[in-house]
């Protein structure tokens, strides 16, 4: 009987290796990110001859780059604001919050975790955010 399974193999040091499926989908995810990222920081990079050639100035780069004082102030005032108003939800609205938004948990994951359905916390969640954004707006 032949054996018809396909073999995956990688390129290593002018090398042809023998490798599971897994470690080739695992390689080529990788390798196609780092692509893509290339791609984006290319798209987002501006060189200083580019930016002379199009009128910018070094200054406004750099000015540009660093967040003002006053934005630094405004962020952590409204960080504590924040915490305050969660500090105000219930006890089973802030365990939502948290453990979507802190511990960066998905509706599913927490689903398995609580036995709740997924469109009930998604429900919730949404419920969540309007009183948190009621609350932040006093």
């Amino acid at each position: 009987m032949a054996d018809y399974s396909k073999k995956y193999t990688l390129l290593v040091r002018g090398k042809r290796v023998t490798v599971t499926r897994e470690v080739y989908k695992a390689y080529y995810q990788l390798r196609e990110h780092e692509i893509y990222e290339d791609r984006l920081y290319s798209s987002n990079t501006i060189s200083l001859e580019g930016a002379d050639e199009k009128g910018i100035s070094l200054e406004y780069i750099i000015a540009s780059a660093q967040s003002s004082m006053e934005d630094q102030i405004i962020n952590s005032m409204m960080i504590a604001k924040l915490r305050k108003c969660l500090e105000m939800l219930d006890k089973p609205d802030r365990a939502i919050i948290v453990e979507l938004f802190l511990r960066r948990k998905s509706e599913r994951q927490l689903e398995k975790e609580t036995g709740v359905p997924q469109r009930t916390i998604n429900y919730r969640k949404r419920n969540i955010l309007a009183k948190l954004k009621k609350l932040m707006e006093k």
